[in-house]
């Protein structure tokens, strides 16, 4: 299963040159996601106020915020529901329950070698795009059906 049209995706994380080569990585001719990066996440929030995307990943450890503040504020304060990935350093399953508790889509690690990260990522985002826009999906034709059949709950 793949996209059937592009995808923007907000990929922030503290280190350039890995957010580089991320870049780099899905800037490859014949690929179907926009990656738009930032190395901060306030600079993330403000991308966030003037594009619409269709998932954000995030490192565990950004500059000044965390994720948690992070996603709280996408999630809370904005009221975007896209899916939210978390790019770990290391494997510690407190940050991976944590974060999953806190509303995170899904936990991957990032790992050494970066073409392995970027094509774990992309499978991981395909994965979750789909799965949300099926949802949204099925959000509005639950819709549909109880405004045609009157079964509104009060």
């Amino acid at each position: 299963m793949g996209f059937e049209f592009t995808n923007k995706v907000l990929l922030l994380d503290k280190d350039p040159e890995f957010l580089m080569e991320m870049k780099s990585n899905f800037d490859k001719e014949g690929e179907v996601i926009d990656l738009v990066t930032s190395s901060s996440a306030s600079k993330g929030i403000g991308l966030l106020g003037e594009e619409n995307f269709d998932a954000v990943v995030s490192c565990s450890r950004m500059q000044k915020r965390d994720y948690i503040d992070f996603l709280n504020k996408i999630r809370n304060e904005r009221e975007i529901e896209v899916p939210f990935v978390l790019l770990i350093d290391k494997k510690d399953n407190e940050i991976i329950l944590e974060a999953l508790k806190e509303g995170v889509n899904r936990v991957i690690h990032k790992e050494e070698n970066i073409n392995l990260s970027y094509n774990i990522l992309l499978e991981v985002l395909n994965q979750e795009i789909q799965q949300y826009l099926r949802n949204k999906e099925l959000e509005q034709l639950r819709y549909e059906f109880n405004k045609n059949f009157r079964l509104f709950r009060i």
